[in-house]
């Protein structure tokens, strides 16, 4: 992905909102490939797709029956790339972000036949929609730039407030890796797991680093605990991904949770 070219001190939600703002002013071409650093926008759409297949439609495909009737919510749509494939996938999306953009994103959805979302221009700490109003939430390469543990957390307990009942979510954040990043090592893997209860003993570190790059680390421990004290069922625990050409399936520096809003 991106980076700003500056040590971010104003924040995320100004620092994100800034970077992309110039960055669309530039040009078209620089937005939509601004999310990935991807060649192009058909490229980045085309990624776009292989995220929403691999990161977040089969690991939610098990827990969700008849997706054509669902409502999902993305948290963080950037430039759309994932939405796209949500919105095939989905009777409708609706993507929030902080950024200025979105006419410019919901041209070139519908240029490419997408028209099932609506898209919302938010605060980075809240999401306005209604209580009870959408099926699935997801979240990808986004919650890792919170920056902040309490906008991490008011974003899960935002999640758990606007699913319905029996609703479903898989939130990805950055974890805490030293040896198995772009590595295909379960074990290397496992280490690293390990390693990453002692490393974070509070359960989080807030770091300070560039806009798009990861400033908040979470373990996946700390996430289900509270997760499950906000209401949650946690389904399963999942791992990013990164497919390189030769086709060795490598692990990506984020963990995700499956969570499941029980019906009451």
């Amino acid at each position: 992905m991106a980076t700003g070219n500056n040590i971010e001190d104003r924040g995320h939600i100004l620092g994100f909102r800034e970077e992309i703002d110039s960055t669309a002013r530039h040009s078209t071409n620089s937005f939509f490939t601004w999310f990935d650093n991807a060649e192009d926008a058909d490229t980045a759409f085309i990624r776009g797709q292989w995220d929403f297949m691999v990161h977040i439609g089969l690991p939610l495909s098990p827990y969700i029956s008849q997706p054509e009737k669902k409502i999902a919510l993305e948290i963080g749509h950037g430039g759309g790339r994932i939405l796209a494939a949500a919105c095939r996938s989905f009777k409708k999306t609706i993507g929030i972000d902080i950024h200025d953009s979105n006419e410019l994103v919901d041209r070139e959805l519908r240029k490419r036949g997408v028209s099932n979302f609506n898209l919302l221009r938010v605060d980075g700490r809240n999401i306005p929609v209604e209580d009870h109003s959408v099926e699935i939430v997801y979240s990808f390469i986004v919650l890792q730039h919170v920056e902040k543990i309490v906008i991490f957390k008011n974003y899960l307990q935002e999640t758990y407030r606007i699913l319905r009942p029996g609703g479903v979510a898989i939130l990805y954040f950055g974890r805490k890796y030293f040896f198995s990043k772009n590595r295909k090592s379960k074990i290397l893997y496992w280490f690293d797991c390990f390693i990453e209860k002692l490393f974070l003993r509070n359960g989080f570190k807030e770091k300070t680093a560039r806009v798009n790059e990861t400033n908040l680390l979470v373990s996946s421990n700390f996430c289900r605990k509270f997760s499950n004290k906000i209401g949650f069922r946690v389904l399963e625990k999942v791992v990013s991904r990164k497919r390189v050409p030769d086709g060795m399936n490598l692990y990506g520096g984020q963990h995700g949770l499956i969570l499941k809003k029980e019906n009451k």
